[in-house]
């Protein structure tokens, strides 16, 4: 009777060991959801970030590539380009 007493006693222990792990596992992976959330949150910030910065540097590329040029009729040139093909761009964006 003793031995299954102790045997009894030793599964009961090892249950309420066991349901405590569960439960601060249970914690745990809260916190690492909440994590991974914030962290998708600063992924997705920083993408646009650096869609931004692209923009910002072929702008920048763009301008330096016009200014660049020493004579006036080829930095017009240049311009009138661009305008026809933002017109461009804008005529498929309408139709």
């Amino acid at each position: 009777m003793a031995s299954f007493l102790s045997l009894y006693n030793e599964v009961e222990f090892k249950i309420k060991q066991a349901a405590l792990r569960m439960i601060e596992q249970k914690a745990e992976n809260e916190i690492l959801k909440k994590e991974n959330e914030t962290l998708k949150e600063q992924m997705s910030a920083l993408r646009l970030r650096v869609e931004e910065l692209e923009t910002r540097y072929k702008l920048l590329i763009m301008t330096k590539t016009i200014t660049g040029k020493k004579e006036i009729t080829e930095t017009k040139r240049e311009i009138n380009n661009l305008v026809r093909e933002i017109d461009k761009c804008i005529m498929l964006l309408n139709q």
